[in-house]
């Protein structure tokens, strides 16, 4: 069976050369520096106004659809690539991609150090995800000793404890090595309302996050996870049931896998699915891709298989 190649369509797969960077990358910026921001409201002031009203009706044109309370980068502006249809409830996002046919936030939604957000995710409102990790096993648990400046005016203690800030800043980095990677969630997860995820995991395809989980660990494909902490209550589907998914990727064909297939029954799902995917009755889905950039402003994108990279288009 022929795999469609497409930047987006497997599991977290993104180019590699994106030709786009984040706000940090291009400012600079420190969550030192926003924080102290944060506190008085500008931030949030700035954010709610970074995305143009124009770029919001293209992105509208294109089937993006975004909720005027949505903050695109933490903690400063960022590139944000949206493969359409999708929609963006209120939230704050610092997250690379998004797949189409998703749908995500509402309320307090506070979505962080994300790589990738695969096709057909449905995420609930108030999921926190990607948090900073504080150290456990330092004198002090507080981000104050190693340079945080929350208060913006602790510069004579860390001028006259330099080597000892330093020693705890480059302890802190290695000892958080391992949590620093982003998440990455795959196709088809649903996670439940409130949940929280924990920087460095990754939500495999099909898996579903029970509202109020706290996922510290990685969940297989088509597990339900759920609990505090978090655990693997059940799987979906039965072993082989779901190789066949994996093998299959129905995702990748966006909604033409599915024609004429029953939805509630499995197993008469799949034998359809593949039916269709290999007489070429579904076909790979390749969506607009529309970038909202960090100055506010939208770009369109597509996918060239031949270069195996993003290609800016006319609007």
């Amino acid at each position: 069976m022929t795999r469609p190649l497409h930047p987006v369509s497997g599991f977290s797969r993104v180019p590699a050369r994106l030709p786009f960077r984040s706000g940090n990358e291009r400012r600079g910026s420190s969550e030192n520096g926003c924080w102290r921001s944060c506190r008085d409201g500008r931030y949030i002031r700035a954010m709610q106004t970074h995305i143009s009203a124009a770029a919001r009706q293209v992105a509208e044109t294109h089937r993006v659809r975004i909720a005027p309370e949505v903050l695109f980068g933490f903690p400063a502006p960022k590139d944000t690539l949206l493969e359409a249809p999708v929609s963006i409830r209120r939230g704050v996002y610092d997250i690379d991609f998004i797949g189409a046919y998703s749908y995500m936030g509402g309320r307090e939604t506070f979505i962080r150090h994300v790589s990738s957000i695969g096709r057909f995710c449905s995420i609930a409102s108030n999921v926190i995800a990607g948090q900073v990790e504080h150290p456990t096993d330092f004198l002090s648990s507080s981000p104050i000793l190693t340079g945080f400046d929350e208060m913006g005016d602790l510069g004579w203690f860390y001028d006259q404890n330099r080597d000892a800030v330093g020693k705890a800043i480059n302890a802190l980095r290695s000892s958080m090595a391992n949590r620093t990677e982003k998440i990455r969630i795959g196709n088809d997860v649903w996670i439940g309302e409130g949940a929280f995820i924990r920087r460095g995991v990754t939500i495999g395809d099909g898996a579903i996050v029970a509202a109020r989980a706290v996922v510290t660990k990685d969940a297989p494909p088509y597990a339900i996870v759920g609990g505090i902490p978090g655990k693997i209550l059940r799987y979906r589907f039965d072993e082989p049931i779901v190789e066949k998914l994996l093998e299959l990727q129905w995702w990748n064909y966006g909604l033409t896998a599915l024609d004429g297939v029953d939805f509630t029954d499995i197993h008469e799902a799949l034998p359809m699915i593949e039916h269709n995917i290999t007489a070429g009755i579904a076909q790979p889905y390749e969506g607009t891709l529309v970038n909202m950039e960090a100055n506010g402003e939208t770009t369109i994108w597509r996918y060239d298989p031949e270069k195996n990279e993003l290609v800016k288009r006319d609007r």
